[in-house]
């Protein structure tokens, strides 16, 4: 049986880290060891993990002496875990039962080297814009049904062999802001030589931001996200940065201001209009549909946060865009 080990980066989680670690410790297959990088916290986060340290013996503490955001904390975990396979959570994350065992039949049956999980499409805290962000992860991925070829590593839920991590060079600890980008980076440098795939019944419930940090977190995200993509100029595979939720987030402020132009100027642009409404359309109505069967009373409320999501994610998408052009680009792992 392959030893495993779930690397878990902490900072100021003590909210949330109690009920990841005791997810993890009752999940099937759990792993045979729970590392957690302290990242510098300032609550109460350590004294936490410590108190659970003495009644779970396979629960380590690693703390840094400096904060090196998420990438860097998993990395430094990575280096002093014995698994022959690396598990991968985030602190505000609850394990479900069979999160291990379904990951760990996976990689078996068509032999990857590497998975990414989801989010699973109830989340952990409530609010209007935490479910939309938790039925839109999950849709997004969940539509494929089965296992996948991908091209990001989804560092909230995934597992790697060991022996490829090292390979690969690990995390980018370069990349100091956790915004994903450190996920596709690293993501893309496994696919070179290595089967990465992601399975949507490999899942963990998640707490999610509220409006406010949402519309933020989606504008950077996507921002910095364009960093990894001008390299290539290549779509995701599946999930909210593919093909076509691109051009559908794209076609919201586009089809605003044809609105606009149709009303100020000339008629004539309403052809414009529809044509980028259909695209909205073309992009999202099976999310919607999905949505109306989830849960009736959320559509409306599911409806006007894409619209507004959209706008943030393609204004996000424009600056990366410029910035890119500017000259920043993503530091190569040291």
């Amino acid at each position: 049986m392959l030893k495993t080990s779930l690397i878990i980066p902490a900072w100021n989680a003590e909210n949330t880290i109690e009920d990841c670690l005791l997810s993890a410790i009752k999940a099937k297959s759990s792993p045979n060891e729970i590392v957690v990088v302290d990242d510098v916290s300032t609550d109460n986060t350590v004294n936490i993990v410590n108190k659970l340290a003495k009644e779970y013996s396979k629960i380590k503490l690693l703390r840094l002496d400096k904060n090196v955001g998420p990438a860097g904390a998993r990395d430094y975990g990575a280096k002093f875990a014995f698994g022959e396979i690396f598990f991968f959570t985030d602190s505000d994350t609850l394990i479900l039962d069979f999160t291990f065992i379904n990951c760990l039949n996976t990689m078996k049956k068509y032999k990857a080297d590497a998975v990414s999980g989801i989010y699973h499409p109830e989340p952990i805290n409530k609010g209007i814009a935490q479910l939309y962000k938790a039925l839109f992860f999950y849709y997004q991925f969940a539509r494929h049904k089965k296992p996948f070829a991908y091209e990001t590593f989804n560092g909230q839920i995934a597992a790697i062999k060991k022996a490829v991590y090292e390979d690969t060079g690990g995390y980018n600890k370069e990349i100091l802001w956790g915004m994903d980008n450190e996920n596709e980076e690293f993501g893309r440098r496994i696919i070179k030589n290595n089967i990465l795939l992601l399975d949507p019944i490999f899942q963990v419930k998640h707490n999610f931001p509220g409006f406010k940090k949402l519309t933020k977190t989606y504008f950077y995200r996507v921002s910095t996200w364009m960093f990894v993509f001008m390299e290539d100029l290549k779509f995701e595979s599946g999930g909210t940065a593919a093909l076509d939720s691109g051009l559908a987030a794209v076609s919201v402020p586009l089809f605003i201001f044809f609105l606009i132009m149709s009303v100020l100027f000339s008629k004539l642009f309403i052809i414009c209009l529809l044509i980028f409404l259909l695209v909205w359309l073309f992009g999202y109505i099976k999310f919607f549909a999905f949505v109306y069967k989830t849960n009736k009373s959320f559509l409306f409320s599911a409806i006007i946060l894409n619209i507004w999501f959209s706008t943030v994610i393609s204004f996000g998408a424009f600056w990366g865009v410029l910035k890119w052009i500017n000259g920043h680009r993503i530091k190569k792992n040291s």
